[in-house]
């Protein structure tokens, strides 16, 4: 049981029987979204959502199943991939967040004609690697890039 529960932590608030039925509780941050936990939660027929707290830093959300072996693994398995696609979500706005402030110095740094040859996305969807090349270029440059003179090439803006 603790090998289960400590999986959930530091989300785990309590499990609990009520009836025939098992509601496993979690306190999640207010920036999980309610939306998102639900659609989590729809995937699985046999499971029931329950907001029972909010407050300005957390929510506590029950995962409620029948009380069987199966409902009880059930609610963990949803449990278990409501963190994780929420905790995945955080880091990639986190990620976003950096790589933004990346462009932005690669924007103050680069010359026009550089930054125009960046593509992130080619024709067929795909992602380009131009963008990283260049980071990848500057990244032995150190904070304030080459101190030598830029190449020209031929155009003025």
């Amino acid at each position: 049981m603790y090998q289960l529960i400590s999986n959930l932590r530091p989300y785990f608030f309590s499990l609990r029987e009520i009836s025939e039925n098992v509601s496993l509780d979690l306190r999640i941050p207010t920036n999980w979204r309610i939306e998102h936990v639900q659609q989590i939660v729809s995937q699985y027929k046999s499971l029931q959502l329950k907001v029972q707290d909010k407050n300005d830093k957390s929510q506590l959300i029950s995962i409620i199943s029948v009380a069987t072996q199966d409902g009880y693994d059930t609610a963990r398995i949803c449990a278990e991939e409501i963190i994780k696609y929420n905790i995945e979500l955080e880091e990639k706005d986190r990620l976003f967040r950096e790589k933004v402030k990346e462009l932005e110095t690669l924007f103050r740094k680069e010359s026009l004609d550089k930054l125009k040859e960046i593509n992130f996305i080619t024709e067929d969807g795909q992602e380009d690697s131009t963008g990283s090349e260049l980071a990848l270029e500057r990244d032995g440059e150190g904070q304030e890039g080459d101190p030598g003179p830029q190449k020209k090439s031929g155009k003025r803006n």
